[in-house]
């Protein structure tokens, strides 16, 4: 058997499929590897990006919940009194005070939308 196998492996052109596959496994597994570097990177960056941005998510919840109080206090039989004297106070605020609620209101969900939307591109 060995007569057989050894002229095999003297072979340029066995030489060279078998230098060619070699290779090419030895691409597959570099390859794989910064795959795998890249995932673990991708990983520890959505991690982080979780963590900042749970910073804001407290203030954004909070306001959320907020106008959804108002909104549902609107239609609540018991609730609608005061809603309408709330409105009448407010229909006379000043433009100011309606210019720091924008501020508020777009320095939470604004900004952190701009980020995303950002973030994304």
């Amino acid at each position: 058997m060995l007569n057989f196998v050894l002229p095999l492996l003297k072979n340029p052109l066995t030489r060279m499929i078998g230098s060619k596959v070699i290779s090419g496994i030895n691409h597959k597994i570099e390859k794989d590897k910064i795959i795998k570097a890249k995932e673990i990177e991708s990983i520890k960056q959505v991690s982080i990006e979780q963590i900042r941005s749970s910073n804001n998510s407290i203030k954004d919840e909070v306001l959320t919940i907020k106008i959804a109080l108002i909104f549902l206090f609107c239609f609540l039989p018991y609730t609608q009194p005061y809603m309408e004297r709330g409105f009448e106070i407010l229909s006379n605020a000043t433009t100011e005070f309606w210019y720091a609620v924008l501020i508020v209101y777009s320095g939470s969900f604004g900004l952190s939308t701009i980020k995303n939307i950002r973030g994304k591109k």
